[in-house]
């Protein structure tokens, strides 16, 4: 009898100790995006944010106009002439990055810069353009999703709209913050003739 409660509590006694075991976990490196002065988010969560507020109230299924995406201006002068590289990098992401949410979301979406012919060269072939000769005349769009931005110390406001061609009416719109250093760390930008470079890839998304 003492034998058989001995062998039981000895069982238990295995039994708890291989339960306070804790089961392994791997743990994932965090990134230093503090250490480069990078945000902690990617441009893509700022206009994932703008699109979920601008089509909030619009239905794919019943809003079948094509829409087109200009690039997003400077809220003062309504151009891009005479601005930095890394702003216009980034008005135009903010446009290319809209244009995917619309898909996305089922919305049917022409592209302004398709040429009329695709250009073959001797390592790539091109067919997307920004001169106005070589674009597709016709490209069937009945609305426009455009945007401003009003520039602040440490970011930009971003003010997105979809608007009908036909009446100039504003169908829906959007306003949101997105940091400066979204795309780029100032400190790690070097500028090299009329392109930007980056020292590093710290903080890209994986």
């Amino acid at each position: 009898m003492k034998y058989l409660l001995a062998s039981a509590l000895l069982l238990l006694l295995c039994g708890c100790a291989q339960k306070a075991e804790p089961e392994p976990t791997v743990k994932m490196p965090l990134r230093q995006v503090s250490a480069v002065g990078l945000s902690a988010r990617p441009l893509d969560f700022y206009t994932h944010r703008l699109a979920q507020t601008l089509f909030a109230s619009i239905s794919s299924e019943h809003f079948r106009s094509p829409l087109a995406v200009s690039s997003f201006l400077p809220t003062r002068q309504l151009s891009l002439a005479q601005l930095s590289e890394q702003e216009i990098d980034l008005a135009n992401q903010l446009a290319e990055s809209m244009l995917s949410e619309a898909v996305q979301r089922g919305f049917v979406a022409v592209d302004l810069r398709l040429r009329q012919e695709l250009l073959l060269q001797s390592d790539h072939e091109q067919a997307l353009s920004r001169q106005i000769s070589a674009l597709r005349q016709q490209h069937g769009a009945r609305a426009l999703l455009t945007g401003t931005y009003t520039v602040q110390e440490d970011g930009l406001v971003v003010n997105v709209r979809l608007i009908e061609l036909d009446n100039q009416q504003v169908i829906a719109a959007a306003t949101d913050f997105v940091p400066h250093n979204v795309m780029w760390s100032p400190d790690k930008i070097q500028k090299r003739g009329n392109y930007l470079f980056r020292s590093d890839r710290i903080g890209e998304k994986p």
